[in-house]
């Protein structure tokens, strides 16, 4: 039988059962964004007391019941979506660690999550950031030990970096925490990880443009509880193109399943799902891998293999142009045309003149509806018409007009250049490649010869594919850059 006995400490009670002690009546005394650390806590503790729950989390129930707060009149009824975000992290650092099982997990910002208890493998070792007053409340209800350690400092102060043994590997988790800071910030604190732990892992979850864009207005959750700022707000679609663009040592970009887990919100997220454009605007939980800044040397048959063909590659004078990655589809880039970076730069910038041309569009809309309402007020009183505006038509167009074409003929110019470029080089390689094989010895000789020259010729090919697109993407939104500027003032002239 149990026994229980309780003892005051400060404003909370320290009550032994068994032989576990419990803390009751924590007042938690926190504000703004550190506040949000009991509304996550909420929703998991909630979500780990269903019978169809997807999280099983006995120590956020017993740190909920603990805490004197009004957890339901505060943030409302609890929603298993900040569930579903844990279990996930909770899946890929598991993962992690069967490769990794001495790794390093680095928790920024962690508050009262109690992630490190539910996926610890009895070796890992773990580090928790956050503000003073968080990690305060934190050590009363999950002590520091010699492999669980807490850090008292901002997850932008680089002095957390230099607390972590990278040797075993590295996992960075930032779980409900980026989005509170302003864009240029996270920019930096990514880099810098990216930086100094080549090799690392990293999950975070991050909020759509249209949410930030609410809480900086001032978005009420309930009528008690007013969300704090969230300044950085991505789209799903944004998020690897701008990953990519932030940092050139990012092996992979991959989403995480993040949405309801039940009921009619799950449905809805299932449906918003095959929606073009509005699928992308919804909350993403994101796992990055870093590359490695020194690439292992591969080893065995296909080192063979790899190490026979680059000495006939060699000979022939063929050099493949360095490999992007984008989720494990591989593709050449080129010197001949450094607009290419990656696929994903591609499909950047035919979604950035998608969008851009459908702002053109709709402001055109706009502004056609106005001036045929002006011209048809001038029809029926021409004294009173504007005629300011009405004059102003006809040389606005031909000025947008004419920058459009002498802008058009300039791409045009370099594009045919860069044409006449890699002609010149594909001539040049073609006749090293049938002198090398003219001198091939024997018919096994000649057959690896021609294969690697295809191979070497099909990387050149899709990587001068990538870059002519790019070209033509880019010649695309520059001309269209004057009428849209014009456009634009004409609607904001008129009065859109």
């Amino acid at each position: 039988m149990s026994t229980s006995t309780s003892t005051h400490i400060g404003a909370d009670t320290l009550r032994l059962v068994g032989s576990e002690e419990v803390r009751t009546g924590v007042a938690p005394g926190l504000a703004d964004v550190s506040e949000t650390m009991l509304w996550s806590l909420h929703n998991r503790a909630c979500e780990a007391q269903r019978d169809d729950g997807v999280l099983d989390d006995p120590g956020s129930v017993r740190i909920h019941g603990a805490i004197d707060y009004d957890f339901e009149g505060r943030f409302g009824e609890p929603e298993g979506l900040l569930a579903v975000r844990a279990a996930g992290i909770d899946l890929a650092i598991r993962e992690w660690l069967r490769d990794n099982p001495d790794g390093c997990v680095v928790s920024l910002g962690e508050g009262l999550e109690t992630q490190v208890r539910r996926v610890d493998n009895g070796r890992m070792r773990w580090l928790s950031v956050d503000l003073h007053d968080a990690i305060q409340l934190r050590e009363r209800f999950l002590p520091s030990t010699e492999r669980f350690r807490h850090l008292s400092v901002s997850a932008l102060d680089p002095a957390w970096m230099d607390a972590v043994e990278p040797s075993s590997g590295v996992f960075v988790v930032a779980q409900g925490l980026l989005m509170y800071l302003e864009p240029e910030e996270v920019r930096a604190f990514f880099t810098r990880v990216a930086d100094r732990f080549p090799g690392a892992e990293m999950v975070f979850d991050v909020i759509p443009r249209w949410f930030s864009a609410l809480t900086t207005q001032g978005l009420m959750k309930t009528q008690n509880y007013r969300l704090p700022r969230m300044p950085w707000g991505i789209n799903r679609n944004e998020i690897e193109p701008t990953l990519r663009g932030w940092h050139p040592n990012i092996a992979e970009v991959t989403l995480l399943d993040y949405a309801a887990p039940r009921g009619l919100p799950r449905a809805m997220a299932s449906l918003i799902q095959e929606i073009p454009f509005v699928r992308h605007e919804v909350p993403s939980l994101i796992h990055v891998t870093i590359g490695n800044a020194d690439p292992q040397p591969m080893t065995g048959p296909l080192a063979v293999e790899s190490e026979s063909a680059s000495v006939t590659i060699e000979a022939l004078g063929l050099h493949p142009k360095p490999m992007t990655s984008l989720k494990g589809l591989h593709m050449p880039t080129s010197d001949h045309v450094s607009e290419a970076h990656s696929i994903a730069g591609f499909f950047a910038a035919m979604t950035r003149n998608t969008d851009r041309g459908g702002d053109v569009a709709t402001a055109t809309r706009h502004v056609i509806g106005k001036r045929v309402a002006l011209g048809m007020a001038a029809a029926f009183n021409p004294l009173g018409a504007d005629h300011g505006e009405l004059a102003q038509i006809i040389p606005e167009k031909v000025e947008a007009f004419t920058s459009a074409s002498a802008i058009m003929l300039r791409h045009s110019s370099d594009a045919s250049r860069k044409m006449a470029r890699l002609a010149s080089d594909e001539m040049a390689t073609a006749s090293r490649a049938v002198s090398a094989m003219i001198s091939c010895s024997s018919p096994a000789a000649l057959a690896e010869a021609q294969g690697n020259m295809a191979l070497a010729w099909f990387e050149r090919a899709a990587s001068s594919f990538l870059g002519l697109g790019m070209l033509a993407l880019n010649a695309h939104d520059a001309a269209l850059g004057p009428i849209r500027q014009t456009v634009v003032a004409n609607a904001e002239r008129l009065g859109r």
